[in-house]
């Protein structure tokens, strides 16, 4: 990756909306796993969730799905007997993976493509480029929200492969398949976006 490559995620992956939506969580997730137990951490992350979505502004619809998923994670863990738990939080992550897919999808059905979302908020003046408004600038961001659909489902076939699942793995499993593959992902799509831009950009 050269160093303009490198300049351009770093922007969009510390950016605030970046942090407060995908660094945050992972980090409280693991540290309330690993010092006070599977329901703190769940009921912990899902309350960041909610909170968080107050203050992800430029990329609100997508907080308001996060908040519903917080809210989902609170349910589980007062609703559901102890003994249940594990296997419930299992689905829970299996069906959040299918979540993420189906969330991007809806929005590129809307032609809205949460890639395109996460990467204006990092970079406003891609909303000033003249070719932003053009159907191609949408159909380089569409195709590249089907390869994050695409891995996403692919992201539930592996929690599938390793079901039955243990505590341990379970969270090591949300840790690697979260924030790490979320920033491969990115680290992809900056590449990818830049030479697509680059055979337009004059």
């Amino acid at each position: 990756m050269n160093e303009e490559n490198l300049d351009i995620v770093k922007r969009v992956l510390f950016n605030r909306e970046a942090i407060v939506s995908m660094i945050i969580p992972a980090i409280i997730y693991a540290v309330s796993y690993w010092k006070f137990g599977l329901v703190f951490a769940v009921v912990a992350s899902g309350a960041y969730a909610i909170i968080a979505s107050f203050f992800l502004k430029s990329t609100k619809y997508i907080a308001f799905f996060f908040a519903f998923l917080g809210l989902i994670e609170i349910c589980i863990a007062w609703l559901i007997p102890d003994a249940w738990l594990l296997d419930t939080l299992f689905i829970k992550s299996l069906i959040g993976a299918l979540q993420v897919a189906i969330a991007f999808l809806i929005f590129s059905i809307l032609k809205k493509p949460i890639p395109q979302l996460f990467a204006e908020a990092g970079l406003p003046e891609l909303k000033n480029w003249e070719f932003s408004s053009t159907e191609t600038y949408l159909s380089i961001w569409q195709r590249l929200s089907y390869v994050w659909i695409s891995i996403y489902f692919v992201k539930a076939l592996i929690f599938l492969f390793f079901y039955p699942v243990d505590a341990d793995t379970l969270v090591i499993l949300n840790l690697l398949l979260g924030w790490p593959l979320h920033v491969s992902l990115i680290i992809f799509s900056v590449s990818y976006v830049r030479v697509q831009f680059s055979k337009y950009d004059e």
